[in-house]
C-alpha cells in the first residue's frame, strides 16, 4: 500500500466522526443584532433611537427579573403555608381535619400554578434572543490613564462671540436672508436657492428665519409667518442630517443628498414633516400672543405710572374711578355737582368720605374749582341779564 493510500485511510475515520457530530449553529441564529446596524432614516436622530431601544430592552429585562423574583417570593410563601397546615393537620382533632385538608388541597393547586408559571418564565427566558447585555459577561476590567499631552481641544465660541458672528452674518447676507424667507414652493425652491448660495445652510439662517417668523406672527401676518416657518424647518432638517453624517451643512454633496432623499421620501415621513411645520407655526402663534400681551401690559404700566405721577396724592385716577360706587361714578360721568351733593346727604358718611378723599388724592376732584366755575357761570349769567335790560 502506498503512502498516499495510508494517509487516506487515516483521514476516513475523522470524516465519519465529523458527520456524526456536526457543529450546532442554531444557538447563534436568534441573536439580537447591534443597534448600530439598523437602517434608519437619515433625518432621524440615530443615537437617540439606539438609546431608546436599549432602554426599552433593559426595561423588559427588569420586568422579567421582577416577575421571577415575585414568583420565588410567592413560592416561598406557599411552601411555608403548606408546612404550617401539615403541622396543624398532625395536631388537629378528627372534626377539624377535613377543613385543614381542604386548605392543603387549595395550597397544592396554588403550588401547581406556580410551577407552571415558573416553567413558562424559563421557556420565555430560553427563547429570548441574545443581545449586547446578555451575550457575555465581563471577565476582567482594566483602566489606563493617558499622559497629558500638549494637544489642546478646539475652543468653543463664547455666547458673546457667537452673537457677534451672527450679527455679522445677518448684516452681510441681509438680502439673501430676505430672499430665503420669501421662498414659496417648499423644498424645491430651497434646493434651487442653496445650489446658488450653499453658505446659507446655516444655524444663523435658521435663527434669522425664526426671529422674522415670530415678528410676522406678532403683527398677525399669517402668509409671511407660514412661509418663513417652513423654510426654517427645511434648513433645520438639513443641519440635522449633516450632523448625523459628521459633515457641515454647507457641503454641496450633503445638500444634494438631502434634497434627493426628501424628494423620494415616503408618505409617513412627509406627514411627520408637515406635522413638524404645523407645530412650529402653533408655537410661533402662542409666543406672538404672549409678546403682544406683554407689550400691552408694558404700555398700560407706563400710562398708569404717568397718571400716578400727575396725581396730587399718588393714586391712579382711572383705578379710583373704576372703584367708585355706581351712584358716585354716574355723578362724575355727567359732571353733575348738585347730584353729587345730594348723594352726600343720603350715602353713609364714612363711605362717601373715603371715596371722595381718594377722588381728591387722584385728581378726579379739585377742591375749590367747582365753586370758581359756579361763580364764573353766575357772573356770565348776570352780565347777560344786564345786557338784555339795556
Amino acid at each position: 500500500m502506498c503512502e498516499c493510500e495510508e494517509r487516506q485511510q487515516f483521514r476516513l475515520p475523522d470524516i465519519a466522526s465529523s458527520k456524526k457530530m456536526p457543529i450546532d449553529y442554531s444557538k447563534w441564529k436568534d441573536i439580537e443584532v447591534s443597534d448600530d446596524e439598523d437602517d434608519t432614516h437619515p433625518n432621524i436622530d440615530t443615537p437617540s433611537l439606539h438609546r431608546w431601544r436599549h432602554q426599552a430592552r433593559l426595561e423588559r429585562m427588569a420586568e422579567q427579573k421582577m416577575a421571577k423574583e415575585q414568583l420565588e417570593k410567592d413560592k416561598s410563601t406557599t411552601s411555608k403555608k403548606m408546612e404550617d397546615l401539615e403541622k396543624k393537620l398532625a395536631e388537629a382533632t378528627t372534626d377539624c381535619k377535613s377543613d385543614i385538608q381542604k386548605q392543603i388541597d387549595d395550597v397544592k393547586r396554588q403550588e401547581e400554578e406556580w410551577r407552571k408559571k415558573e416553567a413558562e418564565l424559563e421557556e420565555k427566558e430560553r427563547l429570548a434572543p441574545w443581545n449586547v447585555d446578555t451575550i457575555g459577561h465581563e471577565a476582567f476590567s482594566t483602566s489606563r490613564i493617558n499622559k497629558i499631552t500638549d494637544k489642546k481641544p478646539v475652543p468653543k465660541k463664547t455666547d458673546e462671540e457667537d452673537s457677534k458672528d451672527m450679527g455679522t452674518f445677518f448684516q452681510e447676507n441681509e438680502s439673501l436672508l430676505e430672499r430665503l424667507g420669501s421662498l414659496k414652493g417648499g423644498c424645491k425652491a430651497t434646493e434651487i436657492f442653496l445650489a446658488e448660495h450653499p453658505h446659507m445652510a446655516s444655524d444663523y439662517s435658521a435663527n434669522w428665519l425664526t426671529i422674522e417668523a415670530l415678528n410676522a406672527a406678532i403683527v398677525e401676518d399669517e402668509p409671511k409667518m407660514k412661509t418663513m416657518a417652513e423654510q426654517c424647518i427645511i434648513i433645520q432638517y438639513l443641519i440635522e442630517l449633516s450632523k448625523s453624517l459628521n459633515a457641515v451643512p454647507t457641503n454641496t454633496s450633503i445638500q444634494k443628498q438631502f434634497f434627493k432623499k426628501f424628494e423620494a421620501a415616503d408618505p409617513s415621513y412627509m406627514k411627520h414633516y408637515h406635522d413638524e411645520v404645523k407645530a412650529f407655526e402653533d408655537r410661533l402663534r402662542t409666543r406672538a400672543q404672549t409678546k403682544r400681551e406683554a407689550a400691552m401690559e408694558e404700555v398700560e404700566n407706563e400710562e398708569r405710572a404717568k397718571r400716578i405721577e400727575a396725581s396730587p396724592g399718588g393714586l391712579d385716577p382711572q383705578e379710583v374711578f373704576e372703584e367708585l360706587p355706581e351712584e358716585m361714578r354716574k355723578c362724575f360721568e355727567s359732571h353733575d355737582i348738585e347730584a353729587l351733593k345730594g348723594l352726600a346727604q343720603v350715602m353713609d358718611e364714612e363711605v362717601f368720605k373715603f371715596h371722595f378723599d381718594r377722588c381728591i388724592a387722584s385728581g378726579l376732584w379739585v377742591p375749590g374749582k367747582a365753586d370758581e366755575e359756579e361763580e364764573e357761570e353766575e357772573a356770565v349769567a348776570s352780565t347777560s341779564n344786564d345786557s338784555a335790560a339795556n
